[in-house]
């Protein structure tokens, strides 16, 4: 039976996910965006380092970008760090990507550790001392899990290599719930998969994002859903890292609310979350924002559950970020916002 422990504070997201590699056995799978020279970055090392000199298989994925870009002042170290551990024993692999359509703008976003097929962590966080400031989501996993995060980080590693277009699973699992992905030029699973979310509500729908940036076919099902009476709520942060975004949405928010949706920019600071659930206790939990990065460009993965309690604290949390939030005004709208 597949347990869940849901974190919205980072810090303990952190102190739970170094507990759990200290229990590993045969085999550590982790894969981030950033691995980020620091107090969390070099504490989660040394456990890796320690796994590895004990005989366990430990392999750590980080994007060659978010290297230097999550944090431009820590490039050096980072790289320093990541170093340290391959020659600790850990297998590091800077993604690349090289294959076929893939080239230096599809970059690796996805957020997963992966512990003897029995433990797992999903969600928004990278490893990172500057995160710990930040609202967001992730999720443990327990039970017998299988090898879904296995295959898929072997499927990330063949994009490293020239030649054909890799071949990633169309069926990958965890404890029997499809892990979803999106693989630039090739899938869009988690973008199908917020679509029919949003489509499939009888009476509520609700998406918390980092970035909210929606494409037009997006941006029509939740005004339609809104216009039909489903109650349609959306919190993102007011403030990212990209102020481009920040600025583009307000015009698409505007839009929403005048079909009645509830948007809620959220203002305490960084909101990092990316989650949706709707009233059928269907939902999404991973590492996609809604932006057309995050749904056509980046590789990405999010897990697609049916549970009600857990839906009930995701619930919980929404109502405490409203609290911080900035809702959108229904001011008029002059000119349409699609051709």
């Amino acid at each position: 039976m597949l347990q869940s422990k849901l974190f919205n504070d980072v810090q303990a997201f952190y102190t739970e996910l170094q507990i759990a590699l200290l229990t590993a056995h045969h085999h550590i799978h982790m894969a981030y965006y950033a691995f980020d020279d620091g107090h969390v970055a070099r504490r989660v090392g040394h456990i890796l380092a320690q796994k590895a000199a004990s005989g366990v298989a430990v392999h750590l994925m980080v994007d060659e970008a978010g290297v230097y870009l999550d944090n431009w002042r820590h490039g050096r170290r980072n790289r320093q760090l990541l170093a340290h551990l391959q020659a600790s024993g850990v297998q590091v692999d800077l993604f690349r990507p090289r294959s076929g359509r893939i080239g230096q703008f599809n970059r690796l976003h996805c957020k997963f550790c992966a512990i003897d097929g029995r433990t797992a962590f999903i969600g928004g966080s990278n490893i990172g001392d500057h995160y710990l400031g930040w609202r967001d989501t992730n999720l443990r996993l327990a039970g017998e899990l299988g090898d879904g995060f296995a295959q898929l980080y072997d499927s990330l590693r063949a994009f490293k290599s020239h030649g054909r277009f890799p071949h990633c699973p169309t069926d990958l699992t965890v404890a029997g719930k499809p892990l979803l992905l999106t693989v630039p030029g090739h899938r869009q699973d988690i973008r199908r998969a917020l679509l029919d979310l949003i489509l499939s509500a009888k009476t509520a729908v609700t998406l918390r994002s980092w970035y909210f940036l929606p494409d037009a076919e997006i941006m029509n099902a939740l005004r339609s859903q809104a216009e039909r009476g489903v109650r349609v709520t959306i919190l993102f942060s007011h403030h990212t890292r990209v102020p481009f975004i920040d600025i583009a949405n307000r015009r698409l928010c505007r839009l929403l609310a005048q079909s009645g949706v509830q948007v809620y920019r959220y203002t305490g600071c960084y909101m990092h979350a990316k989650e949706a659930w709707n009233d059928q206790g269907d939902m999404l939990i991973g590492s996609a924002n809604i932006d057309r990065w995050a749904l056509r460009t980046n590789f990405e993965c999010c897990l697609r559950l049916q549970d009600p309690n857990l839906a009930h604290q995701l619930i919980g949390e929404l109502q405490a970020d409203v609290r911080h939030c900035y809702k959108q005004k229904t001011t008029p709208v002059t000119r349409p916002v699609f051709a």
